[in-house]
């Protein structure tokens, strides 16, 4: 069977991870990672694992014509019999191309719950119900298009985000240090909103808490103003841009505690791995936070974009004792390690493709 995996971009990124990780599966198909636009440190790892990448350089902004013929035209020459596009841009370039290529199956992926105008819903909720299937990496997501896209259940399929789970955790040391490091991992956007976060490290600055640092992981076009907002407020000293970094796990294991505050999100690779790495972790109860996260056991939760909520959880675990800090870290990991594994993403993506699920 060949699989054409097709994304907007294979940079860096959740999905770029994600793809990576998929490209390391070893089996008797043949994968491709199409890329509509730009490629680079994910193109450079799915290559070393022995897979075929395609960096086509298009316009990916929709729609484009342009995009769609091009794109139907390498559908053709390579004839797929699956192609599985993730996110916004790929799921509708994806399916207009295959559908001009005539691929038999068309699998489109929403990585989050999308915010669409009423063209684009209309647009999308078309592509949801033509689709061979319409995959999420959580039920909130699954829940959201059932009930706003007017979907059946039938062809809407939760496949749950995975870790690798193989990254040797020993080898690193852990250095101590004076301030409680909080990190954040992602892309520099403002769905991720870490200025909400940088908003509540400058309210514990100013209340005279300051043995508190946060380390930010990842770029992105926000880059410029996030860094000015720091000055603005005066907390340069308490903040740091690390900038993009290939191992996230060093900073991990020196973390007191990992942040995701996204407005929406899917099945965020990072939280996943900052559980791994047994660092506790705090999400918004967006995508499948909530799957993974039973707060104060494993983790913690808030609501998404409440400043309130999150200063007044950040005070809360900052007040903890390291023992019990340390308990929730491990019961993360613990809660994660034999479920979210790669072979049983692969599992239930072959049985998709398969058409036995």
């Amino acid at each position: 069977m060949k699989i054409i995996h097709l994304t907007t971009f294979l940079d860096f990124g959740g999905i770029e991870r994600k793809k990576e990780n998929i490209s390391s599966w070893k089996d008797d198909n043949d994968w491709v990672f199409v890329a509509i636009n730009k490629g680079g440190v994910a193109e450079e790892k799915i290559k070393a694992n022995d897979k075929k990448v395609i960096c086509l350089n298009l316009p990916y902004r929709i729609p484009s014509f342009t995009t769609i013929l091009k794109l139907a035209r390498l559908f053709r020459e390579l004839k797929p019999d699956v192609i599985h596009a993730a996110g916004a841009e790929a799921s509708f370039f994806g399916f207009f191309a295959g559908k001009l290529a005539k691929v038999p199956k068309i699998i489109v992926e929403e990585i989050g719950i999308p915010n669409h105008s009423r063209l684009a819903k209309s647009i999308f909720g078309f592509l949801y119900k033509k689709s061979y299937r319409t995959l999420v990496e959580s039920k909130s997501v699954a829940d959201f298009l059932i009930g706003n896209y007017n979907l059946s259940p039938d062809i809407v399929t939760v496949v749950p985000n995975f870790g690798t789970f193989d990254y040797d955790l020993s080898k690193l040391k852990r250095v101590e240090s004076n301030y409680f490091n909080i990190l954040m991992v992602s892309r520099l956007e403002p769905v991720k909103n870490i200025e909400g976060v940088i908003n509540v490290i400058s309210r514990f600055v100013k209340l005279g808490i300051n043995n508190i640092k946060l380390n930010i992981l990842g770029s992105g076009t926000l880059e410029t103003s996030l860094k000015e907002k720091v000055e603005q407020l005066q907390i340069a000293d308490y903040v740091n841009f690390v900038g993009f970094v290939k191992d996230p796990f060093p900073y991990l294991i020196n973390t007191d505690l990992y942040i995701l505050n996204s407005f929406t999100e899917g099945f965020s690779n990072s939280l996943l791995e900052a559980m791994y790495s047994k660092t506790p972790s705090l999400s918004t109860t967006v995508g499948a936070a909530e799957d993974l996260i039973n707060d104060g056991e494993n983790g913690f939760l808030v609501p998404a974009d409440n400043e309130d909520a999150l200063f007044n959880k950040l005070k809360e675990i900052t007040d903890l004792d390291p023992e019990t800090l340390m308990k929730i870290g491990v019961n993360g990991y613990q809660s994660i390690i034999g479920q979210y594994t790669l072979k049983s993403h692969i599992s239930q993506l072959l049985e998709i493709y398969d058409g036995k699920s």
